[in-house]
């Protein structure tokens, strides 16, 4: 029972430095968007791709593989261990260093939706010009094949 309690502590540690890791290249991010007033060439879609796979992943690690949310067999089984099962993830505020690892992971999952949104509105930006370029071309061809048969 103490083991588990301690591993997952260590393990919440741990997901906390990454998620905040995760925030700080956001404050980057944000910054550089500040200064520039657009979106900078450096955000690419790869690295936000790979900022969704590791917030998904980090959440799923704490819920699957640490198993915070689930009760631990030997302190279900007797009352014993499950006070001393209790009293150490409340002393170790286990449950509430995982809410705000919760709460930052939702954090950056709103800075991931807000950036590829803007991408994709780059995108579409960049094919609705490319799309005019190609009516206006084909005006000013059909322009300059009506004047070639009237001259003709």
């Amino acid at each position: 029972v103490v083991s588990t309690v301690l591993a997952q502590s260590v393990a919440l540690d741990f997901y906390a430095r990454n998620v905040e890791g995760m925030l700080e290249k956001f404050v980057d991010m944000n910054m550089e968007m500040h200064k520039t007033g657009s979106l900078s060439a450096s955000i690419s879609k790869e690295e936000l791709l790979r900022l969704v796979s590791q917030n998904n992943l980090i959440l799923t690690d704490i819920i699957s593989k640490l198993g915070l949310l689930d009760y631990y067999d030997v302190a279900w089984k007797t009352s014993q261990y499950g006070r001393i099962w209790e009293y150490l993830r409340r002393d170790f505020d286990v449950e509430a260093r995982f809410e705000i690892i919760e709460d930052k992971l939702t954090l950056v999952q709103e800075n991931l939706k807000y950036y590829l949104e803007l991408l994709q509105h780059q995108k579409s930006d960049t094919l609705e010009w490319t799309i005019i370029i190609l009516i206006a071309a084909e005006i000013v061809i059909s322009l300059y094949e009506m004047a070639h048969r009237a001259m003709t």
